[in-house]
């Protein structure tokens, strides 16, 4: 079928339905709004074509041209779109459900506010797409090239990161919610206050990499990595995991009340002002660390190396120092009476 014939169908509102379009040649064509179903697509030329708001239902797309193509707000669901190439595309509120993208070509696209859903992305090339308010969702991301990707406001959630790649990309309140990131490295990121609440994120490596005001809230840490990372007013809050490693790691005011890190490292970081309310740190180390105006009130700190930490001002209160080290302790503020004595009081029994 000619470009120009298929171009008044779908403008007449028909819809496209089972016809073999497979290597046709459709490109810088208006296709605005139009409806494919169970079509044959496979490498047709759709380059430069203007597809907004154009559905596309169980196609099957394998190896189709839409690189430059304008796809703001097209929908796609159910197709198999192997080796399609999108690059360039305008895919801004694009929504891909339940579609197979394995070897996908997405570098250089915009996928503002896009959505993707059980997808099969494997072996696809995202190199240098734009993602703000994107969201991905249940999908399998084997060997996906992200390099150089930009993520404002997105979400990433029940996704398997780790064969995933993404050097020098830049992450800006992303919400990364039930995806395993077990072993993955962050080095070389910008990460600007993102959420890994609940995260796994055993042997993570974060070294050097700014994390200011990204949230760890209760997530799974066990051997990661925040060697010389970047992250004032960051929340550690009810984290856990065994010997993480924050040496000399600038994290003044994080908090890290309640959290759960015995044998943490802490040698040499800058600790000012932040919160260990109730934390567990039993054997932590925090050897020349910067503890000043530091709160660990009823934490356990028992068998803890504090040897030359500064620790102007650092309270003290209710906290276990069974078989714990100091050499300036002195300057620390110890159990307010007071305050202990009122902490005990219970009310009276009816």
């Amino acid at each position: 079928m000619k470009a120009e014939t298929l171009s008044l169908v779908v403008t007449m509102g028909t819809p496209v339905d089972g016809l073999d379009l497979r290597a046709g040649h459709f490109s810088k064509t208006f296709f605005g709004g139009g409806v494919f179903t169970n079509s044959r697509l496979e490498d047709a030329d759709f380059r430069g074509a203007d597809l907004r708001e154009t559905v596309f239902d169980h196609c099957n797309m394998s190896g189709a041209l839409m690189n430059g193509a304008n796809l703001r707000r097209a929908v796609f669901n159910g197709c198999a779109m192997d080796h399609i190439d999108l690059r360039a595309a305008n895919l801004d509120n694009t929504t891909f459900s339940d579609c197979t993208l394995t070897h996908a070509q997405m570098g250089q696209t915009g996928l503002g506010m896009a959505t993707i859903a059980r997808c099969n992305l494997s072996h696809a090339n995202l190199a240098g797409a734009n993602l703000p308010s994107a969201v991905l969702t249940q999908c399998k991301l084997v060997d996906v090239n992200a390099d150089d990707t930009r993520w404002q406001y997105a979400t990433v959630m029940e996704c398997d990161l780790r064969a995933l790649t993404w050097a020098r990309a830049k992450f800006s309140r992303v919400a990364f919610s039930k995806s395993s990131m077990k072993q993955k490295s962050f080095v070389s990121l910008v990460l600007d206050g993102c959420q890994f609440a609940g995260a796994d994120l055993t042997g993570a490596d974060f070294t050097e990499v700014p994390i200011g005001q990204c949230n760890f809230q209760g997530a799974l840490l066990d051997g990661a990595r925040f060697h010389r990372a970047e992250g004032a007013r960051a929340l550690f809050c009810e984290a856990r995991g065994v010997d993480v490693d924050f040496s000399e790691a600038k994290l003044r005011q994080a908090l890290f009340s309640g959290a759960e890190m015995p044998q943490a490292r802490f040698e040499g970081a800058d600790l000012y002002q932040c919160h260990f309310g109730a934390a567990k740190l039993p054997d932590a180390r925090f050897g020349g660390a910067e503890l000043t105006y530091a709160d660990f009130s009823h934490a356990d700190l028992s068998r803890a190396d504090l040897r030359q930490a500064r620790m102007t001002r650092t309270r003290l209160h209710g906290a276990r120092t069974e078989e714990a080290q100091f050499t300036d302790r002195a300057s620390a503020i110890e159990t307010d009476a007071d305050l202990a004595q009122a902490e005990k009081w219970q009310p009276l029994p009816a």
